[in-house]
């Protein structure tokens, strides 16, 4: 809260509201609210919470604000607040805000305060709280109404501080209460309350899975906080913390805080289970376990460790959280879990999951390129390479060189009367005709020269080569006379 702001808050002290409440003192200031004390003109005191005017113009924050009265006074149950009265300022210059009246809580302080104000609370302390916590939520369960934002600002411990006794338990802030029997208001896919104590249905946006199950996993994140000195899962951001409260299961306690008694941690893991299915089935189920740990710790069983104290952050730190501007209600998150999540020196948890940041495209399409590039050159090398092949295996065609040309006698001439030389058939003229068929055979030629007509030697000169595939040749074999054999 910035100093103008603080300042226009403390402004309206004194002032008479709707001319009924008398507003004496501002108590303190969330992201949707002030609260003051106040006194009735009849006497009665009592705390006003009003929302802030920049919020008022939104609907559905108003019908939310004003839920609270309804949903708190539906427990039933003297551990929640009771809220008094609701209405909306009439005239002034907060004209059209809207403001409930609650019971006030003098005599106490949050749990939060208590955890920064230290001595450190101890395991055996904590489980006193829940047990105290738990009875109010199995009273609001029972009834349909689930809280959805509990936290260590919401639990408010009556009583002088260091009280040996146990503290009563009241429960704040049901603004964010769900009415499982009238689920008019809601907003469906997002996430509604405090990234840090998140369930993962809840931190998903999945609303119809919200039960009294996620009130459970707020308490032991609590629980888990204190102990371990450290949130379930740290991130730079609001939003990146909700994307791990919905996908990253919590991590064991003794993983993170190796001094936990074993009774302490079995309750904080059993109500911290990622699936709804795995943990406590309802709030009387985990008072039993609570009880039974307490019992175990009073008798010795394991040693009651002490939690890690919340320490304030210096004075420098707290100057410039202050002049921080309230963060957005995009996911209704509240101030406080921001600038709480930054007291102290919070150790780092090493995540082995990391939610993904975005990347450039540019790799992948120049890693596109390289691998058409490559893909077109092995092809041009796989067809050489294939065409070699082929080459190697395929029989040669026959060409003039390879082809055996019949040797043509000249004609034999006798001399007859008169002078006139009469060719005479020789012996060789007769068997021409077959060498060259067989030649042709042997050759792989396409054509078989008949015994009768043998070529003449131009045209065993001019042959055109050709080339003759397998099928080719199987085929004339095939139509051969002898069957296609040489």
């Amino acid at each position: 809260m910035g100093d103008d702001e603080e300042s226009r808050l403390k402004a309206r002290e004194g002032s008479v509201l709707d001319g009924k409440w008398t507003l004496e003192r501002l108590l303190g200031s969330g992201g949707m609210a002030a609260v003051y004390m106040a006194r009735h003109r009849n006497g009665a005191r009592a705390a006003v919470k009003i929302l802030h005017p920049a919020l008022a113009r939104n609907q559905e924050i108003r019908e939310r604000f004003s839920r609270e009265g309804y949903a708190a006074n539906q427990v039933e149950h003297p551990g929640a607040v009771r809220v008094l009265d609701d209405d909306v300022i009439a005239d002034g210059p907060d004209k059209g805000t809207a403001y409930i009246v609650m019971e006030l809580l003098v005599d106490g302080e949050s749990l939060q305060d208590r955890l920064e104000r230290g001595p450190p609370m101890g395991e055996l302390e904590f489980l006193r709280v829940a047990d105290g916590v738990l009875e109010v939520l199995d009273a609001a369960h029972a009834r349909g109404v689930v809280h959805r934002d509990l936290k260590p600002e919401n639990l408010f411990l009556v009583g002088p501080p260091n009280a040996a006794d146990a503290p009563q338990v009241k429960i704040l802030d049901f603004g964010l209460a769900r009415l499982l029997q009238n689920q008019t208001i809601t907003t469906h896919g997002l996430a509604l309350g405090t990234p840090s104590f998140m369930s993962p249905e809840q931190a998903a946006g999945r609303i119809a899975e919200i039960d009294g199950r996620t009130d459970l996993f707020a308490l032991a994140a609590t629980g888990f906080r204190l102990r371990a000195g450290r949130r379930i899962h740290e991130a730079d951001n609001p939003v990146e913390l909700v994307m791990k409260m919905s996908k990253v299961p919590a991590p064991r306690l003794a993983t993170v805080a190796p001094g936990v008694s074993e009774p302490f941690a079995r309750v904080i893991d059993r109500a911290l289970e990622f699936r709804r299915e795995d943990r406590y089935e309802t709030a009387a189920a985990m008072i039993k376990d609570v009880r039974l740990a307490i019992k175990q710790l009073e008798a010795g069983m394991g040693a009651t460790q002490v939690a890690k104290p919340l320490r304030p952050p210096p004075p420098a730190a707290r100057a410039a959280m202050k002049q921080r501007e309230p963060s957005a209600a995009t996911i209704d998150l509240s101030d406080s879990d921001i600038i709480v999540a930054r007291r102290g020196e919070w150790p780092q948890d090493n995540e082995s999951i990391r939610i993904p940041k975005n990347r450039s495209v540019l790799p992948w399409l120049l890693l596109l390129v390289v691998a058409g590039i490559g893909s077109k050159l092995w092809g041009q090398k796989a067809w050489e390479v294939a065409r070699a092949r082929w080459a190697a295996v395929a029989p040669p065609a026959a060409t003039a060189s390879s082809m055996p040309v019949a040797q043509v006698a000249p004609p034999a001439t006798s001399a007859q009367p008169g002078g006139t030389d009469v060719p005479k058939a020789s012996q060789g003229d007769a068997g021409t005709g077959p060498q060259v068929a067989n030649a042709d055979r042997k050759s792989g030629g396409v054509t078989a020269h008949s015994a009768s007509t043998p070529p003449t030697p131009a045209a065993t000169r001019h042959q055109t080569p050709t080339r003759t595939s397998p099928a080719q040749i199987l085929k004339t074999k095939k139509h051969r006379p002898d069957g296609g054999s040489p």
